[in-house]
C-alpha cells in the first residue's frame, strides 16, 4: 500500500469539486472557511468549477476531470479536500487518467459523501491510501470540531507509523440553518453511543480498511472502476474491515445493496463491519436497518458495530482506506488504531 507524503500545516490544500459546486449562502460558508483556513495557517487553492452549479454538478464532467487532474499533478499541492459531496461523482472515472495517476506520487485526497466514491476508486486501482473524514465546509464553521483539525492531524502520520481514535460522546441530529452571514458550528444534541449486533458487550477484530458511502459505491458494481476482489486477495492473511453508512436509503435499500455486494463476492475474508449513523432513513414497514444488517450479515459470524461515528450525522472518525486497523469495543464506546504499514 502506497501512503502519501505527511501533510504539514502551511502546505497548500486544493479546493476543486469533482461532484457538486457552492451556491447560495453556502458560497459564503465557503469563503468564510477558506479564509479561516488560511489565518490558522492552512493555505488553499480552489478550481474554476467550485462555486458553479448546474443539472446537480459543478460542471460537465470532463472539466470536473480535468480540474482534479491539475490539482493532483500540480506539485504545489499536497492535499485535495473537496468542499462536499453530491451526486454525480461516477461521471468524472471515464475521465480520469489512471495511467498518469500510477506514475505520480500519492497525494492526499479526504472527504465524505459522494467523495467516497472517488476515494474507493483511487485506493482500488492504484494502491493508495485515501482518507475518508470532512469534507472542507466542515472547517467552514465558526466553531471547528476538534475531530475535524484532528483529521488534519491524521494526514500527517508517517508510514510506518500508526494513530488512535475514539468514539465521540455526542453528534448531530438536525443541522443549524445556514445563512448569508451564520455559519453554526456542529448541533451536539445526542449521545454517542455504538452498538453490536445481536447484542454483544465486547468485540476485538482488525484487517485492512475500505469503504465509504454505501448509496454511491454500490453503483460501482461490475464496473472496472471497482477491482474489489483484488484487494481482497491482496490482504487475504490480514483480512478487511469495511467501514459503511448512508445518507438516503431505507430499511430495504440498506438490504439489498448489502446482499448484493455479498453475492459479488465483496464480504469474502471480511473480519468485521462499521456501519455509521443513518441520515434520510425510514423503515420498510417493519423492518428496521438493525434487521437488514442481521439479515446480511448474520450468516457471516463476524463482529458488525452501527451507530459508529462514520458519515452524514457528524461530528465523525477519519478512516484510511488501505490502512490496517484494530478495533476494540467495549459496552458502546471503541478504540480504534490505523497502522501506515
Amino acid at each position: 500500500m502506497k501512503y502519501p507524503k505527511p501533510y504539514k500545516k502551511g502546505e497548500l490544500i486544493g479546493i476543486c469539486t469533482p461532484s457538486s459546486g457552492v451556491t447560495g449562502p453556502f458560497e459564503n460558508k465557503l469563503a468564510y472557511g477558506i479564509q479561516q483556513m488560511a489565518a490558522l495557517g492552512y493555505p488553499s487553492k480552489e478550481t474554476s468549477l467550485v462555486r458553479k452549479q448546474h443539472k446537480a454538478a459543478s460542471g460537465p464532467a470532463e472539466i470536473r476531470a480535468l480540474e482534479f487532474m491539475e490539482l493532483y499533478t500540480d506539485p504545489a499541492v499536497k492535499a485535495i479536500i473537496p468542499p462536499w459531496g453530491g451526486e454525480l461523482l461516477i461521471d468524472i472515472l471515464p475521465y480520469l487518467d489512471f495511467e498518469v495517476l500510477n506514475t505520480l506520487p500519492p497525494k492526499w485526497i479526504m472527504g465524505f459523501s459522494d467523495t467516497s466514491t472517488l476515494l474507493f476508486v483511487m485506493t482500488l486501482k492504484l494502491n493508495m491510501a485515501t482518507a475518508h473524514g470532512p469534507n472542507f465546509m466542515d472547517f467552514s464553521n465558526t466553531a471547528v470540531h476538534e475531530s475535524v483539525f484532528r483529521a488534519l492531524d491524521i494526514l500527517g502520520t508517517e508510514p510506518g507509523e500508526s494513530f488512535e481514535q475514539h468514539s465521540l460522546t455526542h453528534y448531530q441530529k438536525e443541522w443549524l440553518a445556514v445563512t448569508e452571514t451564520e455559519f453554526p458550528p456542529y448541533n451536539l444534541t445526542e449521545k454517542v453511543e455504538w452498538k453490536a449486533l445481536g447484542g454483544s458487550k465486547e468485540a476485538n477484530f482488525g484487517g485492512r480498511l475500505i469503504g465509504g458511502c454505501l448509496d454511491v459505491l454500490c453503483k460501482l458494481i461490475g464496473t472496472p472502476y471497482a477491482p474489489v476482489e483484488a484487494y481482497l486477495e491482496q490482504f487475504e492473511e490480514e483480512g478487511i474491515i469495511w467501514y459503511l453508512e448512508s445518507c438516503e436509503m431505507k430499511a430495504s435499500d440498506i438490504y439489498r445493496t448489502l446482499w448484493q455486494m455479498k453475492q459479488c463476492g465483496w464480504f469474502k475474508n471480511c473480519r468485521g463491519v462499521l456501519y455509521g449513523r443513518v441520515e434520510g432513513y425510514e423503515d420498510t414497514q417493519d423492518l428496521t436497518y438493525v434487521d437488514a444488517l442481521q439479515a446480511a450479515f448474520g450468516a457471516l459470524s463476524i463482529p458488525v458495530l452501527y451507530d459508529a461515528d462514520i458519515g452524514h450525522m457528524p461530528p465523525q472518525l477519519t478512516f484510511i482506506n488501505g490502512a490496517q486497523a484494530k478495533v476494540y469495543y467495549t459496552e458502546g464506546k471503541a478504540k480504534i488504531l490505523q497502522f501506515f504499514v
